[in-house]
């Protein structure tokens, strides 16, 4: 029987590299140090726990150990091959990943992606904001004002003018405009060669393959990475099925799988569909901890790696105290 009041810890990641001797030392990763001193403090104290005992508990009730912990990351990048991959497997731990189809099986990059590369290698971001809203004034038929009272605010980890850069490219503005303005920007400021900046950031399907044969476990992440709650519903769909064409390109299950919505955009019709192509186990970006006695599978919380200590004693881990005071 499952144990009453035990909580889910589950963290986050997304790119995890040697940032300061990258070729992108600005893109907001985590530097790969950090990272080994997170998963030291993890695993000082917590219980990281594999995905397949996550399912385990949720589906069939086995009890989880107190404190547990679950490691996910997100998009797919070379970064959870080159560098998470072989630190995991050395401590004995495994992670959940999440890849969307556009760039694991199509070799396509996210337009989520172009837009972090174009902050990256701006040297003052700040100022991509008004220089999208020059663009937008040039091409007529917005309303920069109320563009700015709606969106220009910060969020939990940037300024407003980077918040308000990323809505507008992300969902705001229709989508041939959206992806005009970040092609343009993309290949003014990152690269032309879309080949290989796709080949250097993405993972592949056999190195995908190679990392659940060591026990690591895939989940579905939608097509081309879209808001779920704000798609239509005709491309909610093919986010949905491309997640169910990557995870049978690699083997990984769907039916009784994993799933997490890009953006942590989610509702209940969402959750419906995720739920009726097969998948059972469903993760959001809330930052708090999750009920293995009452919550919902279909709506994990999980916390980011920045909510959590870098090491020991660096600052105070008020989720492992919330931890203690339910389990205790």
């Amino acid at each position: 029987m499952r144990q009453a009041n035990t909580k889910l810890t589950t963290v986050m990641y997304h790119y995890v590299r040697p940032l300061a001797v990258s070729s992108y030392p600005r893109l907001k990763a985590l530097e790969l140090a950090n990272f080994e001193a997170q998963l030291d403090y993890l695993q000082s104290a917590y219980n990281i726990i594999s995905p397949f005992e996550l399912s385990a508990s949720l589906m069939a009730g086995t009890p989880l150990p107190e404190k547990s912990c679950l490691l996910t990351f997100d998009d797919g990048y070379t970064d959870h091959y080159q560098h998470v991959y072989p630190v995991l497997a050395a401590r004995s731990v495994t992670g959940l990943f999440f890849a969307p189809k556009c760039s694991l099986i199509e070799r396509k990059p996210l337009e989520v992606n172009k837009v972090q590369f174009i902050l990256a290698s701006c040297e003052n971001p700040y100022s991509l904001a008004a220089e999208l809203d020059k663009y937008l004034l040039e091409l007529g038929g917005h309303d920069i004002k109320l563009l700015r009272e709606n969106y220009f605010a910060p969020n939990r980890f940037d300024g407003p003018e980077v918040a308000y850069f990323k809505r507008l490219l992300q969902h705001v503005l229709q989508p041939n405009i959206r992806r005009s303005v970040i092609d343009n920007l993309f290949n003014s400021y990152v690269t032309s060669d879309i080949s290989e900046f796709t080949e250097d950031l993405y993972l592949t399907v056999e190195q995908a393959k190679e990392m659940r044969e060591a026990g690591n476990e895939f989940g579905g992440h939608g097509s081309e990475h879209l808001w779920h709650a704000m798609a239509s519903e005709g491309e909610l769909n093919r986010e949905i099925t491309g997640s169910v064409d990557a995870l049978t390109e690699i083997g990984a299950p769907v039916s009784g799988g994993f799933y997490s919505y890009p953006f942590g955009s989610y509702d209940d019709n969402v959750c419906k569909l995720v739920s009726d192509a097969g998948f059972q186990i469903g993760f959001t970006v809330e930052p708090t901890l999750f009920s293995l006695f009452s919550g919902d599978r279909m709506r994990i919380s999980r916390l980011d790696t920045n909510d959590l200590p870098i090491k020991s004693g660096s600052q105070t881990d008020h989720w492992l105290s919330a931890t203690k005071l339910l389990e205790g």
